[in-house]
């Protein structure tokens, strides 16, 4: 009985200790420049780290996964990158703005909505996003205003073909009746 209370007495302490360390685990937010890119345009993706316990936190390097743009080009893997930093330190209870992550939509067959994973490298561990945000690629909607135009010159020209028409049919029923009268021979 007495080794009972006392792994059940450890297993009480070492969950009390661990608690505030599970409860104190950095929190960041993502987003990008843009809500939609074409291919071979350049973006940035901005992520803000907010340090919520009360020791400092040292980012050592953020990667970043394209999950659908992964490809092997050339005998390398491309659709996913890590940004080193040397000294960016987080004080407790404040935040920072990674405004420096940049990326290029692929120009290829790989341009499509994708998802990006985020792992943060700290001195602490390696902290990942759960919502990872989402870059958006509509190669369509870069002509969407061509298209717009393209159909109101179309039905622009649909209307004034067939007034032309209607009154092409209007003036021939109206045409006033040729009168044909002998001629008279002459003498």
């Amino acid at each position: 009985m007495n080794k009972k209370i006392r792994a059940l007495l450890i297993l009480t302490v070492s969950i009390a200790l661990a608690a505030p360390f599970a409860n104190a685990q950095p929190e960041f937010v993502t987003w990008t420049d843009k809500p939609r890119y074409g291919p071979g345009e350049r973006g940035t993706l901005y992520l803000a780290f907010y340090n919520d316990g009360t020791a400092a936190i040292e980012v050592k390097n953020i990667t970043l996964i394209y999950q659908n743009w992964a490809a092997y080009i050339n005998q390398v893997w491309v659709g996913n990158e890590t940004k080193k930093y040397t000294n960016v330190m987080i004080a407790g209870k404040t935040k920072y703005v990674f405004n420096d992550l940049t990326f290029t939509t692929p120009s290829d067959g790989r341009a499509v909505d994708t998802l990006v994973s985020i792992s943060v490298g700290t001195d602490h561990g390696i902290f990942h996003n759960v919502p990872s945000p989402s870059i958006r690629f509509f190669e369509s909607t870069r002509y969407m205003d061509q298209i717009v135009t393209l159909f109101t010159v179309l039905v622009v020209l649909v209307v004034v073909c067939t007034i032309i028409i209607a009154a092409a049919v209007f003036l021939s029923a109206r045409r006033p009746q040729v009168m044909w009268s002998k001629e008279e021979k002459p003498q």
